[in-house]
């Protein structure tokens, strides 16, 4: 297993100056009586990237988000250091005009990419416009990476929001450039109907290395590219010929750090928390009786997800909504927990999204409801990661059930919790999340298909402790063996290698 010092050892061995590239900040900052107060941001790239920057020592470039940080950004030169214990790292925040995050952010990465490399049957809006203000953004994280570039550097650019970075990047001098592509590659079927798909592909084979979550995004790139450009595909290294260049291509299924989730695990703590933190969620407001006493009375079907239409939130509530129809013994005796974060609300889809959930939830509570009992209690409210780590423990049901998912790490930091339960709970996974992959032994299923998921339920909530015990602890094995660090490192050697392999 690669632990933490392992993977600082292996950068400080490479003797190159990493530096990381995210739209995502790893830190929140903000001003607190008169203090600049900084914390771990939210979200999955967010949480992955902060350690690995760490242990690397980078300088990690990423786009501010508030005006508080734009305004310590000026006091810093845009840049702060994070410190933890004896392990630091510089932040580079870069900021743009409203009008460009509208184009790049709102527009071009979350109307047209997201949608497109996501199987969710929704439509992409393809307006020209937004192609501009996602140029300058790239062109200006570019920009600011070469900064950087002072000495022999290894530049891990993140995403598909920066996929036109290594166009404007180049190839600075003595530098190794890889990208991670955290979400799906759709089939060239689909990436075909991009208009401004040729740009987006020349960038990518700039890149020395290229990596993938799952083994069929990277297939499903291979047949992209070749059936766009004229390139020449060697399927034995899965490296592709494009210009006088080389690229290799990769799957690596990203980890997380479970020591970390079993650091926030408080075996003592009463489950009191549960009234500080859901109180308002249910009817129980005017009553006498506590939270506390309504969670050990019913089991706890959790839910913890960003609002996206990728994440199956509405198939889900008709998969319990079947689940009370089928079982209807557990009316009264069974709740589902949601706790969505809000997300791209300046994106219309998303608040029909959000309307459609309400309709739904309210009306199987309608349905199902009787005295201070509903089956669906649903929470907008951002938690501490704490208490999320918390709520895992309680849970009896984790359902994840995801459309189209590149990874999905909630389902991975659940079964890591739940070791910790003395009635450890049971994840319910899509087949179309990532984490599928590695976690072989939770109930996988098609969440198309609510008639299997409600037998999952159903098959979860019954089986014995003896069997949910043996299928948490082997996930647990395999997620230390195949954790962040682990990732981290085969990230950065197979780029090292890769370069040095296809020098032609």
């Amino acid at each position: 297993m690669t632990t933490y010092q392992d993977l600082k050892d292996f950068f400080k061995n490479q003797n190159l100056k990493v530096i990381i590239a995210a739209d995502a900040e790893t830190r929140v900052s903000q001003r607190k009586n008169g203090d600049i107060v900084s914390k771990v941001a939210a979200g999955g790239v967010s949480i992955v990237l902060d350690p690995i920057a760490r242990a690397a020592g980078a300088t990690y470039v990423s786009r501010g988000k508030t005006e508080d940080e734009r305004s310590i950004a000026q006091e810093s030169g845009n840049k702060m250091i994070v410190k933890d214990q004896n392990n630091s790292y510089i932040l580079k925040r870069l900021f743009f005009s409203q009008e460009e995050i509208n184009s790049y952010y709102y527009g071009f990465s979350n109307q047209i990419l997201w949608p497109l490399c996501h199987v969710t049957f929704e439509k992409p809006e393809f307006n020209r416009a937004w192609l501009d203000g996602f140029r300058s953004v790239n062109q200006k994280f570019a920009a600011s990476i070469k900064e950087e570039v002072k000495e022999k550097s290894f530049i891990w650019i993140n995403d598909y929001q920066l996929c036109l970075v290594p166009h404007y990047l180049g190839k600075p001098k003595d530098s190794i450039v890889g990208l991670f592509w955290h979400i799906p590659w759709p089939t060239w079927e689909v990436f075909r109907i991009l208009p401004f798909k040729r740009e987006i592909l020349e960038s990518l084979l700039q890149c020395d290395f290229l990596a993938f979550h799952r083994g069929y995004h990277v297939r499903n790139f291979l047949e992209t590219v070749e059936r766009e450009l004229a390139v020449r595909i060697d399927e034995e290294r899965n490296t592709v010929h494009f210009n006088n260049h080389i690229v290799t291509v990769k799957n690596l299924s990203l980890g997380i750090d479970a020591d970390v989730i079993r650091s926030l695990v408080d075996v003592e703590q009463e489950e009191t928390f549960l009234t500080r933190t859901v109180k308002s969620l249910f009817r129980l407001d005017q009553k006498k009786r506590t939270l506390d006493t309504y969670f050990d009375n019913h089991a706890v079907i959790l839910g913890v997800d960003r609002l996206d239409y990728t994440k199956g939130l509405v198939l889900r509530l008709y998969a319990i909504d079947r689940f009370f129809e089928k079982y209807p013994k557990f009316i009264g005796k069974v709740v589902y927990l949601g706790i969505i974060a809000p997300s791209r609300e300046a994106i219309s889809s998303y608040n029909l999204l959000h309307k459609e959930i309400k309709n739904v939830a309210e009306r199987i509570n309608t349905k199902y409801g009787r005295g201070d009992w509903i089956p669906i209690c649903i929470s907008y409210e951002v938690f501490p990661r704490k208490d999320i780590v918390n709520f895992y423990r309680k849970a009896q049901i984790c359902l994840v059930t995801s459309r189209d998912d590149g990874m999905n790490l909630v389902s991975k930091e659940f079964v890591v919790a739940s070791s910790y339960s003395k009635n450890p709970g049971m994840l319910v996974l899509s087949q179309f999340a990532g984490s599928s992959i590695d976690l072989t032994q939770a109930l996988i299923v098609n969440p198309y298909d609510i008639d299997e998921v409600a037998e999952s339920i159903k098959k979860g909530l019954t089986m014995s402790k003896k069997e949910k015990k043996e299928r948490i602890q082997a996930m647990v094995e395999t997620l230390d063996e195949r954790n962040i660090y682990e990732w981290a490192k085969e990230f950065v050697r197979s780029a090292i290698t890769a370069e040095k392999e296809n020098k032609l």
